[in-house]
């Protein structure tokens, strides 16, 4: 359990120059949101928690959106792993880009 941690903060600690990628259009939906990128014709679907976690840093930016996001869901090690996850899948995505 201690590795998974250490794995989890390291990928968070390697993408904190992330922003959001410009030209996107967002919906909202309840507490959903459907991302369409206009250069792909590719539309993404974000569950809640992963579309939290995009309006947030869309609102205050990474660094800001990021203390947010671990106010909200803690600093615990489990957290951290999903908040890490998420961001990943966000840049997979091409939602979150290198900034």
């Amino acid at each position: 359990m201690g590795r998974k941690s250490t794995e989890a903060k390291r990928s968070l600690n390697s993408i904190v120059s992330m922003r959001p990628a410009d030209g996107k259009h967002v919906e909202w939906i309840d507490d959903e949101a459907v991302v369409l990128d206009p250069s792909t014709e590719e539309l993404h679907y974000l569950n809640g928690p992963a579309a939290l976690v995009y309006a947030l840093i869309l609102e205050h930016g990474f660094d800001r959106g990021l203390e947010e996001v671990r106010s909200i869901y803690g600093a615990e090690s489990e957290a951290e792993e999903g908040i890490a996850d998420c961001l990943e899948g966000l840049a997979d995505k091409g939602l979150l880009v290198d900034g």
